[in-house]
């Protein structure tokens, strides 16, 4: 792609140079060199690095059909011995973090992560400066539109009626100054359609070639996840009806419980994975509301799994597991978006929907920009900081306490509230924290805690406190009189679905 990134570059930079040779004036020379510039910078750190992504996916799919001809079941060792397999270091250190994480996986017995957990449009976009350089275009046209003001009040400031030779001087500077304003703003509308064509076929491009490499990636090397059901319901099929008995809280002999057990999460995470592919994957809505008068105040944002044949799995049965290997990231990007669309349908309709609350695990936290990817989300759906609540499990403090910390910064900054969900209501051993609410989990304590000294100490702290996991009404007279005003759980509201939601608040 080296003639390609020349190519392309040398004819941005002719387009350019020609605007600003036939410029009338200094001025407006001078401006257009700015543009310029501002193009230029954008095929340097976006166009560039889309083109050699481009290429290096291409080069990726002829190492893979190179795999196909080596007669082995397991490519895995061929696989991480082709390097570099992009010859592009952005990509080649993903590709060998993968396959690292990879070849331990399958060490581990475990389901092996995909590919495009690791590469994909979103890591494309960050090596790219994608939402830097998305803003470039609007830059020209504002820097023609600046032009304009300059020449403007060039050529007005020039105006003079002092003299007959100086009222006519005055009017050709004045001409003068309209000929750059013009001038600029229509190179600067000009340059901006060229840029924004330009780099959004190379970004459509570099999205079909990363989609060719997958593809082939999951024909030669790893199955997806639907064919590898189908493998395993024809070669193990009393492997497959003992994990679906058990999801029905059947009994399940077998005769290695460790194998067994390891065994179980490969079966969900396959199952899980052609679900999502079936689109099985949607959320629920769990309401918040004031614990006197059951007055709904938000909702928070929870997956939900509805199997084609089993009906609605039990998060028990499959949260461990994906909490484990980190596949609650994609699961929650998922379902975030999902909602957000949700949000600015009822928007749509006129209605003022009560905000969203989002979870946030630790595994996020520690693999991808969270603050950035959700207001990205709003952005997209005209949505406003508060519409959003961000959830961060207390867990998260606890094994990456900096990375969460940075988060919770990050998003206050940007507007949002934070909430800190799965406290066990230990403030001593729990690190100091500025988010605008803590959530007790009723399920984390034993039934001795005197819940009303947890209530007085978040007084004390000047922490703003509320409950979840209200099962029964002892626990709800339970936490009222320790003084809890918000709270959620079963006794006060079942997991809804959308339609349940939307009649409970009447926006139906």
């Amino acid at each position: 792609m080296k003639k390609s990134i020349v190519f392309i570059g040398g004819i941005l930079l002719i387009i350019c140079g020609v605007l600003a040779a036939i410029a009338p004036d200094k001025l407006s020379m001078a401006v257009v060199a700015v543009m310029g510039v501002f193009v230029m910078l954008g095929f340097v750190f976006g166009i560039a690095p889309l083109l050699q992504f481009i290429g290096s996916f291409r080069l990726g799919v002829l190492h893979l059909d190179d795999l196909k001809k080596i007669n082995s079941d397991n490519l895995w060792i061929p696989l991480s011995e082709i390097n570099p397999f992009f010859n592009q270091k952005n990509l080649d250190d993903l590709f060998t973090e993968y396959v690292e994480k990879a070849t331990e996986q399958r060490e581990q017995g475990v389901v092996i992560t995909d590919i495009e957990n690791v590469i994909n449009d979103d890591s494309l976009s960050v090596r790219s400066w994608r939402g830097v350089v998305m803003q470039i275009s609007g830059s020209l046209t504002a820097l023609g539109l600046l032009g304009t003001f300059l020449g403007l009040a060039t050529g007005i400031g020039g105006v003079s009626y002092g003299t007959l030779q100086d009222t006519v001087s005055g009017i050709e500077t004045m001409l003068s100054g309209i000929t750059t304003a013009f001038y600029t703003s229509i190179v600067g509308v000009i340059l901006s359609i060229v840029f924004n064509a330009v780099y959004r076929i190379v970004w459509n491009m570099a999205l079909r070639e990363l989609q060719y490499f997958i593809e082939r990636f999951h024909m030669v090397v790893q199955p997806q996840a639907d064919e590898y059901v189908k493998a395993k319901q024809y070669l193990n099929s009393k492997e497959m009806l003992g994990y679906l008995a058990k999801i029905h809280d059947m009994e399940v002999k077998m005769l290695n419980l460790t194998n067994a057990a390891e065994e179980q999460e490969q079966q969900v995470m396959i199952e899980l994975m052609a679900g999502v592919k079936r689109d099985e994957i949607t959320f629920c809505l769990e309401p918040v509301c004031r614990l006197a008068d059951r007055t709904v105040t938000k909702a928070e944002v929870n997956i939900r799994w509805n199997h084609n044949q089993l009906g609605t799995i039990s998060p028990e049965r499959y949260m461990p597991v994906i909490e484990a290997n980190g596949y609650i990231g994609k699961l929650n990007a998922d379902v975030r978006k999902k909602a957000c669309a949700m949000m600015k349908e009822w928007y749509d309709k006129g209605l003022h929907p009560q905000p969203l609350v989002m979870r946030i695990s630790k595994s996020e936290i520690l693999s991808t920009d969270v603050a950035q990817s959700i207001c990205e989300l709003i952005n997209e759906y005209q949505l406003t900081p508060r519409d959003i609540e961000v959830a961060i499990g207390a867990d998260a403090y606890l094994v990456c306490n900096d990375e969460a910390v940075k988060l919770e910064n990050e998003l206050l900054q940007k507007g949002f509230k934070v909430t800190v969900y799965g406290f066990n209501g230990d403030f001593l051993s729990f690190p100091e924290n500025k988010a605008d609410e803590m959530k007790l989990d009723l399920n984390t304590l034993g039934d001795n805690v005197n819940i009303a000294e947890i209530f007085d100490n978040s007084v004390s702290r000047h922490v703003n406190m509320s409950v979840s996991g209200i099962e029964t009404a002892q626990q709800l007279a339970r936490v009222r009189k320790a003084g809890f005003e918000y709270g959620q759980g079963g006794h006060m509201y079942q997991q809804l679905s959308r339609k349940e939601f939307e009649t409970l608040m009447k926006y139906a």
